[in-house]
């Protein structure tokens, strides 16, 4: 006779990744900005008003974009306007981002010269890459970038200009004219049209827009002359946008 063991069953809990931290990293506040005094030069070259620095840390998720428009922090129950700036706010892994808002308004503080810190941040989180290679293209001066037919998300792209760069010492350069601002996507690669990496190193980018409309350039930078070649563009995968709660006090006794 066969004995039937029994295993008694144990809900795991599920574990999920940790929501990203928000920590004060520093305050300033300019009481007198005595720019008529002296010739327009201001007290730490800033406004009258307060401002604060904020750092956002995540553990696990990469942290993608921050709607600077959607954020809404008081301090001391004033309204702020945010500065965030674009790529350089983001480490270089994105796992850290770093956040200054300021208002000229009144700022209420307590006795001991505190402020609430408080409000929102809109942030998009990833979990991964994705590449999405276009088809190969001839390097030359008006030839358009495609990419499968088909394929969604990605920029439409055609090279504006080609040759030796002003600056620096990279033998050629292709700049690229774009509808899509490149700050949104993970990066940028290139190989030759039989499917090799090719080294190559970002130049710079402008753009012109208003709410993700608009139209831009960017550059890469090669050792060698290129002539055909195929772009990818790494997509951010697992995309999740969160509204972080901020819930702060500020003051000029500096935390232990």
């Amino acid at each position: 006779m066969k004995t039937l063991l029994i295993l008694p069953v144990i809900a795991l809990p599920i574990l999920h990744a940790a929501e990203p931290t928000v920590t004060l990293a520093g305050v300033q506040v300019v009481m007198d900005d005595g720019e008529k005094d002296f010739d327009g030069f201001k007290t730490f070259n800033m406004e009258k008003g307060h401002n604060v620095a904020l750092i956002v840390r995540s553990k696990g998720k990469t942290m993608v974009g921050f709607d600077e428009d959607k954020a809404s922090i008081t301090l001391g129950g004033a309204k702020t306007d945010c500065s965030f700036f674009s790529n350089m706010a983001f480490s270089k892994d994105r796992l850290s981002m770093k956040l200054e808002f300021n208002t000229s308004d009144l700022v209420l503080t307590d006795e001991q010269g505190r402020f609430k810190v408080e409000g929102g941040l809109p942030i998009v989180l990833a979990t991964g890459k994705d590449e999405v290679r276009g088809v190969p293209f001839e390097v030359k001066v008006g030839a358009v970038v495609g990419f499968p037919e088909g394929t969604k998300g990605v920029p439409k792209l055609k090279v504006k200009s080609i040759g030796k760069p002003d600056f620096g010492d990279a033998e050629f350069e292709i700049e690229f004219s774009t509808n899509m601002q490149m700050d949104e996507f993970a990066g940028v690669r290139f190989y030759t049209k039989d499917g090799k990496p090719v080294e190559a190193e970002k130049g710079g980018s402008s753009w012109m827009g208003f709410n993700g409309r608009g139209s831009g350039e960017f550059s890469y930078q090669f050792k060698a002359k290129q002539s055909d070649l195929i772009l990818a563009v790494e997509t951010w995968s697992g995309k999740e946008e969160i509204t972080l709660k901020v819930d702060l006090s500020a003051g000029l006794v500096l935390p232990k």
